[in-house]
């Protein structure tokens, strides 16, 4: 298998097979686009009679996990010719892209997966889920008057990106963006309608990208930093009742929109969305930032991670009282480590646990992490407590 580094030279060939499999076509401006962002990514492929048969591109992002911002690549446009799929192509681009993540330093990667079944089989786990929601008029929250003020106009961006990143921050696996993400992205993509709540003192708190059409009010993303900016927002969207029959909008798994109405019986699912994988376990584990603890804590983890050797074996977790963790390896599983008490989970579980997304109590329950009670609580009580999340898409 010939797999290697792509450059702009490649670009067209690329961007044929990726119309092709994803099933679209951008017109010449688009293409330009494309063509930018393809220089800034790391992009492989695998070579077969002087042509691309295969390729996947990784993105260079931030990420926020525990209000701490960590490089992040995004594994982003697999494709593979038709002719050339089930030859384990897919398989060693995903190897290779994990060795070069490695080496960039990028400690956690996301995608967003057409089978979650593949790529758990390559470490990767879900990490976030967001509920949809669609309400009529009539089940709209209340309008309230609230003493700020909402301007429907067209803000600085310095404007929304303070309050996204304020609001970003409270979760694990949002993205810190660039401008360049804002406007090729976020802008493009979102609504082409912009609202800002501020405050009585002049401060923005919250705002929505949105778009009418159709007697529909599509919200692409709403975001407030406090329950006065969330009335605002609402009352907002409310006072368009009279050109609209229904609203649509995505919000983290936690929300309490239902909760808050008088009716609750709206309709909401749950779906689930990216998913995440520890690159490397030293170097995501030296930046988290774990909870303060009464007493240093130590746990030995043995992780187990096929497909990133450089994981693999056990480490030992030595977590501060000011939650500051070092972890060194110690290698393979030795006959005293085989009696010592540690803990025993896979990098998917690894993964879940340390993005928030699932307790290592619950894991443990569900035979998805091994250990004794007492390593496991003392796990449960290192891990910070944080809703995962995600509002973009790559």
């Amino acid at each position: 298998m010939d797999i290697r580094k792509l450059t702009t030279d490649d670009f067209e060939a690329c961007m044929t097979l990726s119309e092709y499999a994803f099933q679209f076509v951008l017109n010449e401006e688009q293409l330009e686009k494309r063509r930018e962002e393809f220089a800034s990514h790391n992009v492989l492929g695998v070579y077969e009679n002087g042509q691309v048969g295969a390729k996947l591109q990784i993105i260079p992002f931030q990420t926020y996990i525990q209000g701490r911002s960590f490089a992040m690549g995004g594994i982003a446009g697999v494709a593979t010719w038709p002719e050339y799929r089930r030859k384990g192509w897919v398989a060693g681009l995903l190897k290779f892209a994990l060795e070069e993540m490695n080496r960039n330093k990028q400690s956690i990667s996301f995608l967003h997966p057409f089978s979650f079944a593949f790529y758990r089989k390559y470490g990767w786990e879900t990490y976030v889920e967001f509920k949809n929601y669609k309400l009529s008029t009539d089940q709209l929250p209340a309008k309230k008057a609230t003493p700020g003020t909402l301007r429907r106009s067209n803000p600085e961006l310095s404007v929304l990106k303070e309050i996204y990143d304020t609001y970003a921050e409270r979760y694990n696996g949002t993205l810190s963006r660039n401008d360049s993400w804002w406007e090729n992205s976020v802008y493009a993509k979102k609504g082409s309608q912009r609202a800002v709540y501020y405050d009585e003192a002049g401060l923005p708190q919250g705002y929505v990208l949105y778009e009418v059409k159709e007697r529909k009010f599509t919200i692409g993303e709403m975001v407030h930093l406090n329950e006065e900016a969330r009335q605002g927002l609402w009352t907002f969207i409310a006072n368009h009742d009279s050109m609209i029959d229904e609203v649509t909008l995505k919000a983290p798994a936690n929300d309490t929109l239902a909760f808050q109405l008088d009716n609750p019986r709206i309709q909401q699912e749950v779906t689930p969305y990216f998913m995440a994988r520890i690159v490397s376990v030293e170097q995501f584990i030296s930046q988290y930032p774990f909870a303060s603890q009464d007493s240093p804590v130590q746990i030995q983890l043995e992780v187990e991670d096929a497909h990133a050797p450089w994981n693999e074996g056990v480490w030992e977790l030595n977590v501060a009282m000011n939650g500051t963790a070092s972890i060194w390896k110690k290698g393979e599983l030795t006959k005293e480590d085989q009696h010592a008490q540690h803990i025993r989970l896979n990098i998917q579980s690894l993964t879940a646990v340390l993005m928030g997304y699932r307790r290592p109590a619950e894991m443990a329950r569900i035979d998805r992490i091994q250990g004794s009670e007492e390593d496991i609580q003392a796990l449960e009580k290192a891990i910070p407590v944080r809703q995962t999340y995600l509002m973009d898409f790559f």
